[in-house]
């Protein structure tokens, strides 16, 4: 911002909104900034203030005798961009999540649900224990400060103003999409062998020793073998999440690099 001249200037005010759109379509569908429990307008003022620091290294587009549509067009691609770089990252989230409804289930917890704050939906307990976990590391692993990077090296790599949509990229958020369901198998393989073996050992001894009630056993054992192995896979767990957060800045790049054509 030079001077107050600037403020008067028609490009500069439609570059700035066109900055602040893209920042506000990221931080309302990342995680931790789009979660439920952080105010919208407290989303809307950090995504004005990330707006006003990245103004400085943005020239302004001319947009003299623009039409009206080609201007929607620009705000609508501003905002998508946005969206699918915080999508690929609640991804992470999602399959985490999904991960531990398969654990609840198994350990016999799905019917024992809560209130998820971030999504406003029921998830089952383990499920919320693993996505407050998840977000501790998230902030351990400085996670949201590389979402603060990934809004301005978006800026780098798909310029305003470029109008590029390419098949590639909405093939290539549907593979990312596919891949939760990869992630959860990742974060819960450890419990979910265990319980399963657990059961294959459960039903061979209802054959051997008919009468022992399985139901009545079983139900607490495999709930004790579930904890335990969930408070002994913490470190893998860390690990593996770390690994995919890596492996999400990597997706980012190549996103970006297919949005700038």
């Amino acid at each position: 911002m030079n001077s107050f001249y600037d403020l008067l200037n028609t490009d500069f005010l439609l570059t700035f909104f066109l900055i602040a759109i893209r920042v506000n379509g990221i931080l309302f569908t990342a995680p931790i900034f789009g979660s439920g429990v952080v105010d919208a307008r407290l989303r809307l003022f950090i995504s004005i203030i990330i707006a006003i620091l990245l103004k400085g290294s943005i020239p302004d587009i001319s947009f003299q005798n623009i039409p009206v549509l080609l201007l929607m067009l620009l705000i609508i691609k501003e905002l998508l961009i946005g969206i699918a770089t915080g999508l690929l990252a609640r991804f992470i989230f999602a399959g985490v999540q999904f991960g531990g409804q398969l654990i609840g289930f198994q350990m016999g917890f799905g019917v024992v649900n809560i209130l998820d704050p971030q999504t406003n939906t029921q998830v089952s307990i383990i499920a919320q224990f693993q996505n407050i976990l998840m977000i501790l590391i998230f902030l351990a692993i400085n996670g949201h400060l590389y979402i603060i990077k990934a809004i301005s090296y978006s800026f780098t790599n798909v310029p305003l103003g470029r109008f590029v949509f390419k098949n590639e990229s909405y093939i290539y958020l549907v593979v990312r999409f596919g891949t939760i369901f990869l992630t959860a198998v990742k974060i819960v393989a450890p419990i979910l062998v265990t319980l399963i073996l657990l059961h294959v050992v459960m039903g061979i001894m209802a054959r051997l020793v008919p009468q022992m009630n399985v139901l009545i056993v079983g139900f607490p054992v495999q709930i004790a073998f579930g904890l335990l192995v969930l408070t002994l896979s913490l470190s893998y767990f860390y690990r593996i999440f770390e690994k995919i957060f890596l492996q999400y800045l990597k997706d980012i790049d190549t996103l970006f690099k297919i949005l700038g054509g």
